[in-house]
């Protein structure tokens, strides 16, 4: 291994600021050397080197981490494999109509049309997109949300959103970047941040990940920056906000396909549960609804999450069985939650 050893490498991986490269190397580390004494004890003495403070003797709990990156990185290879697989199945099918759609639209609009027209991305309940905008900013859309933005950006790059997604926004010295949403407008130049904003929820949030945004209230009129690590949450039925410190990366899990429930009512929750899975859940008592849940699921189907429920409040569940609409469409999932 010798001088290709570098605990800056390590370091920022674990942060998760690597190349394609930084990926490859650190997975063939770990594949080679993950139990060889030396490795650790030359990573050791270069991480004590540059730092101050004492540390642990063993960089296990620091490999633990790293690991866990290298495994989230395959895990999204994965399902880029089978994502571009049924891409290119639906693409043979898709592409001849959309492509005659296009040069028949083309052809009827004028040029003055063409650079106002816009375009809309859906994500069905039970489903996440990954988007690229024309300016190269890329990012996710949430499950039962809706994001428009212009077929070409102006000096001035502005899309609006209704409901969750995650931005990454490609910086443009001079051009800012707004999310406009129910509540509020986001502005920035360049930055990682994530909004939710769904009609059927009292809030409207922001958590911004790294760099600066400038939160302005439409209903509410107020002006407000972000630093890293803060979130914003504008109630409307109170027309009031409030900012406060948060680990911005529970906020961004559902990119990676983890649902976290970070102490939220059940009637929160729910609504939650319901766009994930693509179901209907009634709560019959209001008591209910105001029952607290904290918990972390990775692809866990519906009946393990109702299931954990019922093990950790008194709760009984019911799940009615399908039917089809007359169209031969199948219905969604109906569950009932009440009391014991």
């Amino acid at each position: 291994m010798g001088n290709r050893i570098d605990y800056k490498l390590l370091h920022d991986f674990s942060k998760g600021k690597y190349s394609y490269n930084d990926f490859q190397k650190i997975k063939q580390w770990f594949l080679d050397d993950r139990k060889d004494e030396s490795t650790e004890q030359k990573l050791f003495e270069q991480w004590t080197s540059v730092i101050n403070s004492p540390v642990d003797n063993s960089l296990y709990p620091i490999f633990e981490r790293i690991q866990y990156q290298v495994l989230l990185e395959e895990k999204r290879k994965e399902h880029k494999k089978v994502f571009w697989h049924l891409y290119k199945r639906a693409a043979a099918i898709l592409i001849p109509i959309i492509a005659l759609t296009s040069m028949l639209y083309l052809f009827s609009k004028s040029p003055q049309t063409l650079s106002q027209s816009w375009v809309e991305i859906n994500a069905p309940n039970g489903a996440r997109v990954e988007f690229l905008l024309p300016d190269g900013t890329t990012g996710w859309l949430n499950c039962g949300g809706k994001l428009k933005y212009p077929a070409k950006f102006d000096s001035h790059r502005e899309v609006e959103l209704e409901g969750e997604a995650f931005f990454d926004v490609k910086r443009q010295s001079e051009s800012h970047f707004t999310v406009k949403a129910q509540d509020l407008d986001v502005s920035v130049l360049g930055t990682q941040f994530n909004i939710s904003a769904y009609r059927d929820e009292p809030s409207t949030n922001v958590v911004l990940v790294e760099g600066k945004v400038r939160i302005n209230g439409n209903a509410a009129e107020f002006s407000r920056t972000l630093q890293p690590g803060e979130k914003i949450s504008y109630n409307r039925e109170k027309n009031s906000f409030n900012v406060k410190n948060v680990d911005p990366t529970v906020y961004s899990a559902w990119t990676h396909g983890f649902l976290v429930i970070d102490n939220e009512p059940l009637a929160q929750a729910a609504k939650k549960i319901e766009r994930w899975y693509n179901a209907e859940i009634t709560i019959q008592d209001e008591a209910l609804k105001k029952f607290r849940f904290k918990a972390t699921f990775n692809e866990e189907p519906l009946e393990e999450i109702l299931r954990y429920l019922a093990m950790t409040t008194p709760i009984e569940y019911q799940i009615s069985q399908r039917s089809y609409h007359s169209s031969g469409i199948l219905k969604k999932k109906k569950v009932t939650l009440r009391l014991k």
